[in-house]
């Protein structure tokens, strides 16, 4: 279900969504804009959630040595081996 609402915008503001829009009609330019501003929220609200808790428990110094010499390439310490 929609609700239809009123809102003030500045003419210029207004002007440069009409111009960008295109064929679309402004109220779903709107609710678009709206939906990645909550995306973006959540996201930054999630971002922060992680901040916080890597500062309670901070990433030890060899909690992912073994993960990263598992990852790396063969040849990535400069040693080359036979290819065929």
């Amino acid at each position: 279900m929609t609700k239809t609402v009123s809102i003030r915008m500045d003419e210029a503001l207004l002007r440069a969504l009409d111009a960008q829009g295109g064929k679309r009609a402004r109220s779903e330019v709107l609710r678009e804009a709206v939906e990645v501003w909550l995306a973006q929220k959540r996201l930054s609200a999630k971002v922060e959630r992680h901040r916080e808790g890597y500062g309670r428990w901070p990433e030890q110094v060899d909690e992912f040595g073994a993960l990263h010499a598992a990852q790396a390439w063969p040849f990535a310490s400069g040693k080359r081996g036979r290819r065929g």
